[in-house]
Formats: structure tokens, C-alpha cells, sequence
């Protein structure tokens, strides 16, 4: 509500000094709408490079976003949507310690709730791809006291699992079930963490859920195959492995090509 005031008192501030202006002189009022122009060109410039690199994530060019993005955090002003976007850029191409920099000098100066919350979650998984997996988990319990949304529970059911007390991971990802059933991240959580303590006909279902849904990478295809497989069903857990195959893997993943390749060829899959 503030912020709609003063963008209002700005315009109307704006538009009486066009018309005083206007009123000295035409070329005055025409010279001072380009210089508005110029300067709105100006400072908007980090997003023009944002939204190119968005464009460029979008078609998988990573380096190439990268590049865009970080054009848009030299550019000053810099919108913090904008620095959180370049902080997970740098993690998707390898840079988590460079990501940390980022968010930590963007958590030391933004006020904004919102901002706060999305630059943590990112740090969490800055801290995680740097094996700091401790540090990591308690960054995101922090944010789940004051946060709850999806992609929290989703996350940190998985940091959880992948750091920790399955049982105790595992009562976290039914309660992050029970807050959004239909959201392929905790389905695979709660997939997943009924494999590795070896409940497979509980396994079994999840994963009949999630793959119902076409997840897009190869992880929860995989670990379906395997559970498959342990329940004695070798020719569809024959099938999901194919389909692992064929998939990409996600972005933070404890699994391999050579582990996909080498449960194929147990399986007798073709790679």
C-alpha cells in the first residue's frame, strides 16, 4: 500500500513538472519527457537482461543465461529478484560458492520478508551443493519456522532424507504430503524414503503416483525400477529403467549415469 502511494505521488509530481515545462517552452517539455525516457530506459536495463536470460535458462543454455544475468547484477539498480535469479544461476553451473557470496551480501542489506525467505532457501542449497549438508538443513529449518509453502517442504523433505534419521525424515514427508499431496517433489520424497527403509509395496504406491504424473527427470523413474524389481515385477521394472534412461538428471541428485547404466544392464536393458 505504501509503495502504490508513492508511486502515485511520484507520477503526479511528474506529470505537474511536465505541464510547468510545457508551459516555459515546448522544446523544454519534449527535452525533459526524452530525458525520462532515457533514464526509465537506463534503469530498467537489468531487467531487459534478466528477462533475456531467463529466456536463454528456458532453452537450457545455462552458460548463456548465466552471461545475461550476471550483466543484470552489474547493472545498478539491480532488482533483488534479479540477484536471487543470478545466485542460482551460478549454482547451476557450478558455482555454489560464488552463489553464497551473493545471497549473503543480498540477505545483509534487503528488508523485504519475501525476498528474505527466497534468497535463504537458495543459500540452504548453495551450502548443500558445497557438502556443508549440516549447515544446509538448519538454513531451511529456519525459513520453515516463519515459511511454509511447497517448495519448502519439498526441499527440505529432501535434505531431511538425504542428511538424517530416515524415520524421522519420513514423518516430515508425510506431514509434507499431507500439506500438498499433488506436488511431484514430495511425492518422491515420500517415494523415495519408503525405498531406503525398505517398505516396498508403500514405495510401490508413491511411485505409481508420481510417475502418473511424468516426472521429467530420471531419479524417480530409477528408484521405481528398483522397487519394481524387489517386489519380483522384472518386466516393469525392465520398462521404468528404460525410461530412466532416456531422462535427464535433476539438479541436486546422489545419483549417477554409471548407477542408472549399470542397474539397466542387471536388468538386461538395452543403454
Amino acid at each position: 500500500m505504501k509503495l502504490l502511494l508513492k508511486l502515485a505521488l511520484t507520477g503526479v509530481v511528474l506529470v505537474l513538472i511536465m505541464i510547468i515545462a510545457f508551459r516555459l517552452h515546448t522544446l523544454l517539455g519534449w527535452g525533459l519527457i526524452i530525458v525520462l525516457i532515457g533514464a526509465m530506459v537506463y534503469t530498467s536495463r537489468s531487467s531487459y537482461y534478466a528477462i533475456r536470460g531467463s529466456s536463454a535458462f528456458a532453452a537450457d543454455q545455462f552458460e548463456q543465461a548465466l552471461a545475461w544475468y550476471r550483466k543484470a547484477y552489474a547493472s545498478k539498480p539491480c532488482p533483488e529478484k534479479h540477484q536471487i535469479g543470478y545466485a542460482y544461476l551460478l549454482m547451476r553451473t557450478g558455482k555454489p560458492e560464488q552463489a553464497e557470496a551473493v545471497l549473503q551480501k543480498l540477505l545483509g542489506r534487503t528488508v523485504n520478508h519475501e525476498i528474505r525467505m527466497q534468497a535463504r532457501c537458495n543459500l540452504a542449497t548453495a551450502y548443500w551443493l558445497q557438502g556443508k549438508r549440516g549447515e544446509s538443513v538448519k538454513e531451511l529449518e529456519g525459513v520453515f519456522e516463519q515459511y511454509k509453502n511447497t517448495l519448502v517442504y519439498g526441499n527440505l523433505g529432501y535434505f531431511k532424507l538425504m542428511h538424517g534419521d530416515l524415520n524421522e525424515s519420513l514423518a516430515f514427508n508425510l506431514a509434507a504430503y499431507a500439506f500438498n499431496s499433488d506436488d511431484k517433489t514430495i511425492l518422491d520424497n515420500c517415494a523415495l524414503n519408503y525405498y531406503l527403509l525398505g517398505s516396498m509395496t508403500e514405495a510401490e504406491a508413491m511411485f505409481e503416483k508420481l510417475i502418473s504424473k511424468s516426472p521429467k527427470y530420471a531419479e524417480p523413474y530409477y528408484y521405481y525400477a528398483l522397487t519394481l524389481n524387489k517386489l519380483g515385477k522384472r518386466e516393469e521394472a525392465a520398462e521404468q529403467m528404460k525410461q530412466a534412461l532416456g531422462k535427464d538428471l535433476a539438479f541436486l541428485t546422489t545419483v549417477t549415469r554409471v548407477e542408472i547404466a549399470e542397474a539397466a544392464k542387471e536388468m538386461s536393458v538395452e543403454t
